[in-house]
């Protein structure tokens, strides 16, 4: 994702033909160029394509989309034809990927902020008066020559736990270990890096798209550990032809990640203080509510996946931002919104002789409007749908967060200002200069109930959480009586509230 890589080789094409291809993975400037003395055949239905380099790795491009296809000239000659094709995702490895076949015995991966988020103090670390204990190091490396120990040896270690959590969920075991690069030692020192590495065990095989859908339900749930959105990145698959963990895997380079506008992410670093549950010191904790969380993710996915574009704006807040997050409430099951009222009798009657009437009318817009409007009066208005989340929230932040059905009103005030218009009652002006805080609120109330309903102990995380930095659960809950206040009294003095 970081870094351009060039691969030059021989593609097969769906007449048996071959055509050179030089292969430029970058981002979204990834391009596989083909090129050929014979005519190309149409590449508009070809979705994969398979080639292999000049130092024989073989090469999947998945999901190609033909930018343009035609001959090139030079001084008036026919050089070559040629085609401009973009793949969404790239494999290279000892063996061609079919994606549509069930394959994928497991994917690993890493996201940016995995050190932060599964951040163990203790598992590295060194002895600078270790005048007691570097013998029995010297005599354990068994050399040849003598050592002279010196007034100040120093050990450096690595506890010795690769694995740092296992969890079996429904989509197979995910697994948090430690990929450690080292040296033997010599003249310049000796080193020891760690590189956190997330790997899924699919149990059967599945699919190549089935496989990057479950690496992308774990990173919803890292960037809501985190904070801030997470973005897989040095992915790998392990195939049937290598099922063996120790054996050669397949590198998949994904050409169009998600977005996370980082410039608008300084200064969100997760700090292990703040994060919801500490994976290292509650194991437990974290196992339920993330197998809780996968569980549910079916159907909680659509509105997840608009709660990680939220995120990904980081400190950057607009109108869009607003519509969305009170959006992910409106779009959320049916077993996760209150149930529908019953109207009393006269009431329901009277919405029935209503449609009636309405139906007699010829068709349009207004009208269909009205009677969608009237069939819905039985249905969780937005704001109670949010306020049904906020109250499993309030009890367990009681008493921090009191007043929040007013933040929630104006929330929803605002949104439908946005949605539908200026109805001459509502003062936006007033509360525009407040827009972040009730962004803020509504992606709150989203978030921390949907990890609450899974089992986290949110009243344990208030008991240790640094407030104020390295989480936005923290930030929220640190300013939210400040805010609340000066909300409050702008409310107040505004003529028309």
């Amino acid at each position: 994702m970081k870094r351009k890589l060039r691969l030059n080789g021989f593609f097969e094409l769906s007449n048996a033909q071959q055509a050179h291809g030089e292969l430029l993975i970058k981002g979204r400037k990834s391009l596989l160029t083909l090129t050929s003395q014979s005519k190309l055949p149409s590449l508009s239905e070809e979705n994969v394509m398979y080639g292999k380099t000049v130092d024989g790795q073989k090469v999947s491009c998945i999901s190609c989309v033909t930018l343009s296809q035609g001959d090139n000239w030079s001084d008036n000659e026919f050089t070559h034809h040629l085609a401009h094709v973009f793949p969404h995702f790239v494999t290279v490895g000892h063996e061609h990927l079919d994606p549509v076949l069930p394959v994928v015995h497991g994917i690993e991966f890493t996201v940016d902020d995995l050190q932060y988020l599964f951040y163990d103090f203790d598992a590295f670390g060194s002895v600078f008066a270790a005048n007691d204990i570097i013998g029995q190091v010297l005599d354990a490396k068994n050399l040849k020559r003598p050592v002279e120990i010196g007034e100040h040896p120093m050990v450096a270690y690595f506890a010795g736990k690769l694995t740092v959590i296992e969890v079996k969920t429904d989509i197979g075991k995910m697994i948090v270990w430690r990929r450690i690069a080292h040296n033997t030692g010599g003249p310049k020192g000796v080193f020891m890096k760690n590189r956190m590495v997330v790997s899924l065990e699919m149990g059967p095989p599945v699919t190549f798209e089935n496989a990057i859908d479950r690496m992308r339900i774990i990173t919803r749930f890292l960037s809501l550990m985190a904070g801030r959105r997470q973005i897989a990145y040095d992915i790998h698959l392990r195939t049937s032809a290598y099922t063996d963990k120790s054996s050669k895997s397949t590198q998949v380079y994904w050409t169009t990640p998600p977005k996370s506008y980082k410039s608008q992410n300084e200064g969100l670093t997760p700090d292990i203080r703040s994060i919801p549950i500490n994976p290292i010191q509650n194991p437990d904790e974290f196992s339920i509510v993330f197998k809780d969380w996968v569980r549910r993710d079916a159907k909680w996915q659509v509105p997840r996946i608009r709660y990680e574009d939220c995120l990904s704006n980081g400190n950057y807040y607009d109108t869009n931002r607003l519509i969305a997050a009170a959006n992910m409430f409106d779009i959320l099951p049916e077993n996760a919104v209150p149930q529908n009222i019953t109207l009393p009798d006269d009431l329901a009657d009277s919405r029935d002789e209503c449609v009636k009437i309405l139906n007699s009318h010829p068709k349009s817009d207004v009208r269909d409007r009205a009677i969608q409007a009237l069939k819905r009066m039985e249905k969780a208005s937005l704001r109670r749908k949010i306020s049904y989340h906020a109250e499993k929230v309030k009890t367990s932040f009681q008493p921090l967060l009191n007043e929040m059905e007013f933040v929630i009103r104006l929330s929803v005030k605002c949104r439908n200002y946005f949605v539908h218009g200026d109805d001459n009652k509502f003062d936006f002006r007033t509360v525009e200069p407040f827009l972040p805080f009730l962004t803020d609120t509504l992606e709150f109330i989203f978030a921390a109930s949907d990890l609450i309903e899974g089992g986290w102990g949110a009243s344990k995380w208030m008991k240790r959480a640094f407030l104020s930095s390295g989480h936005s659960f923290a930030r929220f809950i640190d300013q939210y009586h400040t805010a609340l206040t000066e909300l409050k009294l702008a409310m107040d003095l505004s003529p028309k509230n």
